[in-house]
C-alpha cells in the first residue's frame, strides 16, 4: 500500500484548520457557557444552602420558642396550680377556724344560757326563800316587831361616820322614824330618850308606818339613815345571796 504524502498532508491541514474553528467558535463559546452555568449553579446551590440555612436557624428558633413557650406554659401551669392549692389550704384553714370559732361561740353561748338560767333558778329560790322567812317572820307578836331593837337602832348611830354624827349633835334633830305598826306612847318615849341620850340632845320624831318593815326601827333624817329592821336584813341577805350567785 502506497502512501500518498500529499492527501495525507493536505487532511492534517484540513484538521488542524477545523480543530482551530472548532476550539474559537465553539469551544470556547460552550466553555463559557458552562462556565457561566456553572457560576450560576454554583450561586443557586449557596442560596439554596443559605435558604436551607435559615431555614434551619427559623426552624430551630421555632422550636426553641416552642419548647420556651412549653416550658413557660408548664411554670405558669404549675404556679396556678400551686396558688390554687394554697388558697384551698386557706381556705380550709379559715373555714375550720370559722367552724371552730362558731363552735367554741356556740359552746360559750351555750354554756352563758345554762349560767344564766341557772342564776335564775337560784334567783328566784333566794326570793322564795327570803318571802317565805318574811311571811314567817310577819307572825310575830306585835310586841316582839318593835322591842329589842331601840338598842340597835341607837347602836346604828354609833356607827355613822364622825362628820354625820358631829352634825347630828349640833343642833336639834327632827328625824323620820318607821315603825312596821303604830307605837304607843311608852315606845315613843322609850326610843325619844335613848335617842336624846346618843346624840346629847333632844330630838323630835315623826313616825311613819311601814308594814314592809316586818319587824324593826328605821331611822332618817338630814344625812343619817339607820336602818335595823327586818326588811334591811332579809335585802342585804338577798343582795348576798344574789352577789355569790353570780360570782
Amino acid at each position: 500500500m502506497k502512501l500518498d504524502w500529499w492527501t495525507l498532508g493536505l487532511q492534517l491541514i484540513n484538521v488542524a484548520v477545523l480543530m482551530w474553528l472548532l476550539s474559537r467558535f465553539l469551544f470556547k463559546p460552550v466553555a463559557g457557557i458552562i462556565a457561566e452555568r456553572q457560576r450560576v449553579a454554583a450561586e443557586l446551590l449557596d442560596q439554596a444552602a443559605a435558604a436551607k440555612a435559615e431555614a434551619q436557624a427559623l426552624g430551630d428558633s421555632a422550636q426553641a420558642a416552642r419548647d420556651e413557650l412549653a416550658q413557660s406554659r408548664a411554670a405558669a401551669l404549675e404556679a396556678v396550680q400551686q396558688e390554687a392549692a394554697a388558697l384551698r389550704n386557706q381556705l380550709l384553714e379559715e373555714a375550720r377556724a370559722a367552724a371552730a370559732e362558731h363552735r367554741e361561740q356556740a359552746q360559750q353561748a351555750l354554756q352563758d344560757q345554762q349560767q344564766a338560767a341557772r342564776r335564775r333558778t337560784e334567783a328566784d329560790a333566794a326570793r322564795l326563800a327570803l318571802d317565805i322567812a318574811r311571811k314567817l317572820l310577819a307572825r310575830l307578836p306585835a310586841s316582839a316587831q318593835v322591842g329589842g331593837f331601840v338598842d340597835g337602832l341607837v347602836a346604828g348611830l354609833a356607827l355613822l361616820p364622825e362628820g354625820v354624827r358631829t352634825c347630828l349633835g349640833q343642833a336639834p334633830q327632827h328625824f323620820e322614824l318607821r315603825a312596821p305598826r303604830p307605837l304607843v306612847d311608852s315606845e315613843l318615849a322609850e326610843i325619844r330618850q335613848a335617842l336624846a341620850a346618843a346624840l346629847g340632845q333632844p330630838v323630835s320624831l315623826e313616825l311613819v308606818i311601814d308594814p314592809e318593815l316586818v319587824a324593826g326601827l328605821e331611822l332618817s333624817g338630814g344625812a343619817a339613815l339607820v336602818r335595823n329592821s327586818f326588811r334591811a336584813d332579809l335585802e342585804r341577805v338577798q343582795h348576798e345571796l344574789l352577789d355569790v350567785d353570780h360570782g
